[in-house]
């Protein structure tokens, strides 16, 4: 029997949905809309297409955008400056820099500028050790993302074995955090682990967010697993995106999985517009949305 689908796509448009009524009592009862300030450095093609899904999403809900492109010659001066005018802007409460940055900037440098209480994408070091320390500043949008699908799918997470095959600073990290904060027992595999499958197969969740095309196969999956696959490949010669989980093989094993697309992406893309909010809502002492 084939998983179930974890489908991110109607999931983000509900949230979104309750997300767009929340922005507009906010902004009534305050007298102004919450505001993203997003950075694009170079013309990275995926990157275009992803920060102008996202400003467009964002105004849909009703955030105000302001929309900032830089070149990809933009000293490493050029962009902490932008970063830190929009700091110190008051009507900004959340800014976004897309990731990734163009050779010879520094982008751990940069993301230290962001004011941690703008820091909506939640990479920032303050952010990222506050999930360290079981507290949450902003979480990054993938894992959040992907916890609020588990919940919404009432999928339990505590004493579960969650293995994370990824470790990345923006995605697995956080993730593996973000379950240990929900007493899970994690495990965290990365491309030095030896004999891969002697892990993933004891995963009773599975989050993957290596990048690689199809690393996992049905045989590295436990019968009845949950599979959240978070990698996004172009792959030549075949059409559309790729995830990291073979999906055809994997849903006759796994017991729910996400696709690719419209599993865990449209969640990222709705929880940047959920943090946004939510960073507005913290500055004025208001309820926070949930």
């Amino acid at each position: 029997m084939s998983a179930t689908l974890l489908d991110g796509k109607a999931v983000a448009k509900k949230l979104r949905q309750r997300l767009k009524e929340e922005i507009f009592q906010f902004s009534k009862n305050m007298g102004f809309q919450p505001k993203l300030a997003t950075i694009l450095v170079g013309n990275d093609p995926s990157s275009v297409v992803y920060v102008t899904l996202k400003e467009k999403t964002a105004v849909e809900v009703g955030l105000l955008v302001d929309a900032y492109r830089l070149p990809e010659t933009a000293s490493q001066s050029q962009v902490k400056d932008l970063v830190q005018s929009l700091n110190k802007d008051p009507f900004v409460h959340g800014i976004l820099v897309q990731h990734p940055l163009p050779n010879g900037l520094d982008e751990d440098e940069i993301m230290q500028t962001i004011d941690p209480d703008k820091d909506v994408d939640g990479l920032t070091p303050y952010s990222l050790g506050c999930l360290a320390v079981r507290r949450i500043n902003f979480v990054p949008c993938t894992p959040l993302g992907a916890l609020y699908l588990l919940k919404h799918y009432e999928i339990p997470i505590e004493g579960r074995r969650a293995v994370i095959v990824g470790p990345g600073r923006i995605n697995g990290m956080p993730a593996a955090l973000l379950f240990l904060m929900n007493y899970a027992t994690v495990a965290i595999c990365h491309e030095r682990t030896p004999d891969l499958k002697e892990f993933t197969r004891q995963a009773d969740i599975l989050y993957v967010s290596v990048g690689h095309p199809e690393l996992i196969t049905a045989d590295m999956v436990k019968p009845g697993a949950v599979v959240l696959d978070t990698g996004y490949n172009r792959v030549p010669g075949r059409k559309g995106d790729v995830g990291d989980v073979q999906f055809e093989t994997v849903k006759e094993v796994a017991g729910y999985i996400t696709p690719v697309p419209g599993g865990i992406g449209p969640m990222t893309v709705t929880m940047l517009l959920v943090n946004t909010l939510r960073a507005a809502q913290r500055k004025v002492g208001a309820p926070i949305f949930e």
